[in-house]
C-alpha cells in the first residue's frame, strides 16, 4: 500500500495500517517477518488496535484513522 494514512503495531511483527486507495479507507494487517499483507475489514481492525494497553477507543477511533487530533504526528 503506497498511501498509508495511519498504522498500528500489535505485535513486534503484526502491524494493522490504514490506507487510502482511490478514495476509499483501507486496512491491511502485515506481516513484518514474512512480508505477508492481507485487507481485512474495518471491525477486525477495531478488534486488533483497540486492546487495554491502546490509546486508540471508539472516541477516537475517526481521528486514528485520518491520523488528525490526537493521532497527528508532531514535526
Amino acid at each position: 500500500m503506497d498511501n498509508i494514512t495511519n498504522n498500528y503495531w500489535v505485535s513486534s511483527w503484526i502491524e494493522v495500517l490504514v490506507c487510502e486507495d482511490e478514495g476509499e479507507r483501507v486496512f491491511v494487517v502485515v506481516d513484518t517477518d514474512s512480508g505477508i499483507e492481507e485487507e481485512i475489514s474495518e471491525r477486525a481492525a477495531k478488534v486488533l488496535c483497540m486492546t487495554p494497553d491502546s490509546t486508540i477507543n471508539m472516541d477516537n477511533w475517526e481521528d486514528f484513522c485520518t491520523a488528525s487530533g490526537f493521532f497527528t504526528e508532531d514535526n
